[in-house]
């Protein structure tokens, strides 16, 4: 079996007619069974909720006033899905992923992502990489341009040829719009530059230096104080030294005689302590005295200061910055006078840089081209061969490449998917095909056509056996089960031929207004297909026709 899954917990409380259901998915085919009218579509309309549809309020049930669903992930097969949740700053930890939506009867419904609330519109692009439901059209990523477009490059192996396609013109797109922006520019050129050269003018005079600004302040507010500062410091050195009742620094010395004549070997740390002392104050007499003899007030160099610190702040209130800024903005008025006066050059310099980006752009469009004609080839042949096997023998897929009007960053042309289902019909896009089934089996025969490109994780058919039922719901059972060896499959069905390729089953019941659902066991499995295959009454003969065709499924 399969190592691939993606959902792996799926609960249903209050939708329509289900009181409460919670099952485990596991990996591979699991097949949705039960009677008509019992409700087994109700998992994929819960999954189609969780996927952002919208939601009406009938579809609540009567038990309370909201529905709620909720849907665990994997996380491990699914890169843009980690990705989407970095984008948006939502925890990506763990190995699963919890989305949840609750439906009000009264008000709107609310969206979840890992506990965090989330717009619809989010809810659909984050889903969008986990879950593809095939049966309600607006549902399917296959009826999408983008998707389809992407499909025929994974499956042509183009996708990094393409991604460097999409890169060449975005880089093209932003020459053309920096020489339009310098175009628009010239204009009014001569008014800018002489504006940009009057401003560099009175900035050159200013002539601000790195860090002039903060020395200045540390300067103004020392010659502000001059005055005080002396004066408090010729006080200071005065205590120290000498005045009229002995000053500390006598008193000290005085003190270290007297320490001197004491002969207690006790003392002699008190003695070690007291010179210490005397050297610091004696240097910082020192230091004192040279701070008095050289520091005066400067009433001149004052005026000068406060002077050239107004001039600063005038022209920093003028440009609306920092003073500290000034320096910068100097900078960058001269790179953009520099650009303007070189804007001829520019201009056509960048005209060479746009036509080397074209020409790139061109090559690699011209190349991406080559590589989706072949597989557009390729994969028509497959998908005609499967609709062929799955009873559709008159139906066809072609895979059209339609050259843009305008350059595009997705290349040349766009990809559009259409299908004819009967002779010498013109083929229509998918979401113009009526039948359900149709769809469906259409479908599953692309997605079994380019097994493997796809990085949706679980995929969901609905209805994909309509009409058919013999040896075409064998085969469409087979490709179903072929298909889950790349993604998790889930597919509601009425035939025994498509349930028995199942890997897991569940059952649908419905006991008085209530559904309810089961996963059955093997000889519960055998049972239910059995009632497909012949009806209500169960036969021996039927018994064993399921069980034969069990065995078969597992075996191939």
């Amino acid at each position: 079996m399969t190592t691939v899954a993606m959902l792996t917990h799926l609960s249903i409380k209050n939708l329509a007619v289900v009181d409460a259901i919670s099952i485990e998915i596991a990996p591979g085919m699991t097949v949705i069974t039960g009677e008509t009218g019992v409700g087994k579509s109700l998992v994929v309309d819960g999954l189609a909720l969780l996927m952002g549809q919208r939601a009406e309020s009938h579809l609540v049930g009567q038990a309370s006033n909201k529905a709620e669903l909720c849907g665990i992930f994997l996380l491990d097969q699914v890169p843009d899905a980690r990705a989407w949740l970095a984008e948006h700053d939502i925890d990506s930890s763990d190995s699963e992923v919890v989305v949840r939506r609750v439906i009000n009867t009264e008000g709107p419904s609310r969206a979840f992502i890992n506990g965090t609330p989330m717009t619809l519109s989010q809810l659909k692009s984050f889903s969008a990489s986990l879950l593809d439901i095939h049966a309600q059209h607006e549902h399917q990523a296959l009826l999408q341009r983008d998707s389809q477009r992407q499909l025929l490059d994974e499956f042509a192996s183009a996708s990094p040829l393409a991604e460097n396609v999409s890169a060449l013109f975005e880089a093209w797109s932003a020459l053309k719009a920096k020489q339009t922006a310098l175009l628009a520019s010239q204009k009014d050129r001569a008014d800018r530059i002489g504006f940009l050269e009057y401003q560099l003018e009175e900035l050159d005079k200013l002539d601000l230096q790195p860090g002039e600004v903060g020395a200045l302040d540390a300067e103004l507010l020392q010659l502000a104080n001059a005055d005080e500062n002396l004066s408090f410091a010729q006080q200071a050195q005065r205590l120290i030294s000498e005045d009229d009742t002995g000053g500390g620094l006598a008193a000290l010395q005085l003190a270290r005689l007297a320490l001197g004549k004491v002969k207690d070997p006790n003392l002699g740390t008190a003695r070690d302590q007291l010179d210490q002392s005397l050297l610091q104050i004696e240097e910082l007499n020192r230091d004192l005295l040279r701070y008095l003899d050289v520091g005066q007030s400067d009433p001149q160099r004052l005026h000068w200061v406060e002077h050239r610190m107004q001039q600063i702040h005038d022209i920093s209130r003028k440009h609306r910055c920092p003073p500290e800024q000034l320096i910068s903005l100097q900078a960058s008025l001269s790179d953009e006078l520099a650009q303007l006066s070189d804007s001829d050059a520019a201009i056509e310099t960048l005209s060479d840089d746009i036509q080397t980006a074209k020409n790139n752009w061109e090559a690699a469009a011209a190349r991406l081209s080559k590589k989706r004609s072949k597989g557009k080839t390729k994969i028509e042949t497959l998908v005609k061969n499967l609709l062929t096997q799955m009873g559709m023998s008159s139906a066809r897929l072609e895979v059209r490449l339609t050259p843009y009007n305008q350059p595009s960053r997705f290349g040349l042309e766009e990809t559009t998917f259409l299908i004819a289902t009967n002779p010498g019909q013109t083929p229509q896009t998918l979401n113009k095909i009526a039948s359900g089934g149709e769809l469906s089996r259409i479908s599953l025969a692309i997605q079994v056509a380019t097994l493997g490109t796809s990085a949706v994780g679980t995929i969901v058919f609905d209805e994909v056996d309509v009409g058919i039922g013999g040896g075409v719901a064998q085969t469409v059972g087979a490709l179903l089960r072929t298909l889950s060896a790349q993604a998790q499959v889930l597919c509601v069905t009425h035939l025994g031929q498509v349930a028995a390729q199942g890997h897991n089953h569940f059952k649908v019941t419905k006991d008085t207004n209530a559904t309810d659902i089961e996963l059955l066991n093997d000889s519960g499995r055998v049972e239910e297909i059995a009632r497909m295959l012949s009806g209500l009454k169960i036969t021996k003969k039927s018994l064993a026709h399921a069980r034969e065709m069990m065995t078969s499924a597992q075996s191939a």
